[in-house]
């Protein structure tokens, strides 16, 4: 499942470079180019066309913003899109504009906003859910869906994920995290961590890939797309398609968690907005993270959220956010099996040290017996 990608031919031209140059994250790029999409082809003229009338004449400009607002309002209405995205809409715009060095007046434009909440009303999933994804899940979904839920990270950076940006990270040779570095080469750039099991799934699926003609290389996207190594089918259908790995991209992942949410009963019906979606995996790291104990800022931190006038005082080492990412580690561990297989480990590990101290203990009375012994043999001698 590739994913329907969307006709971006429209955005070209001067304009569109300006506007590119401005919005430096990746994971931001993407939405703010389909909803200037979505306008452009609503008043039918391209980024250039629209940017020169409105140098030429701005109250036309206006009008043709506020007669757009206004249907998204009457959409918003309706449920087909929430008030925010209204305004989101209209963020697009005006970036295109400013960056053209074109003002409008956006006072008035906003008066005609619809008013929205500050936060979505999505919920997380339960740990019952997670399980029935990944038990309905292949290969490449389990590992999906645990890197998700253990790191926090958008659905957008996916794509942008090589096999060098991931690392086990071992302690006494036992794995007790990953390392992922989001958008590497980036400024937005940060270091987030993967539960063990997260490590396991994902070291199994790039073996299959190996183990199914795939030469697994540093560049190699973390997460492919979609393949079946017994038909021969490759999710971009093109005849160099073995041997040219397309990265999994963001509407890609929306897209087959919508049908398998479907296939598996947890939503029912076909709306625009649903309760739980793939940014409810997100949700789930954070709210999993605060009640396991973990810093707040250093959740943000691991989340690549800005933490404010922080960002330049807050400097947290990587060991220090991983120290605290471990104590989480159990709270993001969703597989039955795994859970207890790290519970043996650690009541082994506490027998070993118990023996070690009952050893410790019987030479230490031994020692104390004979330090005893010769007190008493020179309280004689006195």
């Amino acid at each position: 499942m590739s994913g329907k990608s969307l006709d971006r031919s429209i955005l070209k031209g001067e304009s569109i470079e300006l506007f590119r140059a401005a919005i430096r994250s990746p994971a931001t790029r993407d939405p703010y180019e389909r909803r200037l999409i979505s306008f452009l082809r609503t008043i039918n003229l391209v980024p250039d066309d629209f940017v020169a009338m409105a140098k030429k004449n701005s109250s036309s400009a206006e009008k043709m913003i506020i007669s757009f607002v206004s249907k998204q309002n009457s959409r918003a209405q309706k449920g087909e899109i929430t008030a925010a995205t209204v305004g989101n809409c209209l963020k697009a715009v005006r970036l295109l504009l400013e960056m053209s060095d074109i003002s409008l007046n956006w006072k008035k434009i906003r008066r005609v906003l619809p008013r929205a909440r500050r936060y979505a009303l999505d919920r997380i999933p339960t740990v019952e859910e997670i399980h029935e994804i990944i038990e309905a899940s292949d290969i490449r979904e389990k590992a999906l869906t645990l890197v998700f839920v253990s790191s926090g990270i958008r659905e957008g950076a996916i794509e942008h994920l090589n096999v060098c940006d991931y690392t086990q990270i071992k302690r006494e040779e036992k794995i007790v995290a990953g390392r992922l570095e989001v958008y590497n080469g980036d400024p937005e750039r940060y270091i987030t961590f993967i539960t063990p099991e997260a490590c396991q799934a994902l070291d199994k699926y790039l073996e299959f890939r190996e183990e199914h003609g795939e030469e697994i290389k540093m560049n190699s996207p973390l997460f492919r797309d979609k393949f079946d190594p017994i038909k021969g089918l490759y999710g971009h259908g093109k005849n160099n398609s073995k041997e040219v790995v397309i990265p999994m991209t963001g509407p890609a992942v929306r897209q087959y968690y919508n049908r398998l949410l479907f296939s598996i009963g947890i939503r029912r019906e076909r709306k625009r907005r649903h309760d739980f979606s793939v940014h409810g995996f997100r949700k789930f790291f954070k709210t999993k993270a605060e009640i396991g104990g973990m810093k707040p800022i250093n959740i943000e931190t691991l989340m690549g959220h800005s933490t404010g006038i922080s960002d330049s005082y807050y400097r947290p080492t990587e060991s220090e956010l991983l120290e605290d990412y471990l104590k989480v580690v159990d709270h993001l561990t969703i597989i039955d099996e795994t859970r207890l297989k790290m519970e043996v480990e650690e009541i082994n590990q506490i027998r070993e040290h118990d023996v070690l101290n009952t050893d410790a203990i019987a030479t230490l009375s031994d020692q104390v017996a004979k330090l005893t012994q010769e007190i008493e043999i020179l309280k004689k001698h006195k």
